[in-house]
């Protein structure tokens, strides 16, 4: 007989392929968001150009831009809406 232990997920912060990250953002009365600023290991980077890239009913996925150091990065940030939680891949 094979016995195969069960792991309980508690939500996001379980998912090894996605890290929880703090996010600064503007919400409008539309319900529109917008994310500004993204902390990051202890850094905190300024969102350029941010745009909603991917949606559906559970995530917003945004597209946008952060200066590390001197070079222009990607970022891709999605916000969870029932979750109401940030977070990125962890690469």
């Amino acid at each position: 007989e094979v016995t195969m232990a069960a792991t309980v997920s508690k939500g996001l912060k379980d998912c090894t392929h996605l890290k929880v990250v703090p996010v600064i953002a503007t919400y409008d009365g539309n319900g529109n968001i917008l994310p500004l600023y993204v902390r990051i290991n202890e850094e905190t980077f300024k969102i350029y150009n941010a745009y909603v890239s991917e949606s559906n009913f559970r995530i917003l996925t945004f597209s946008g831009e952060v200066m590390v150091q001197d070079a222009v990065r990607p970022i891709k940030l999605s916000y969870f809406i029932n979750d109401l939680m940030w977070c990125i891949p962890n690469d």
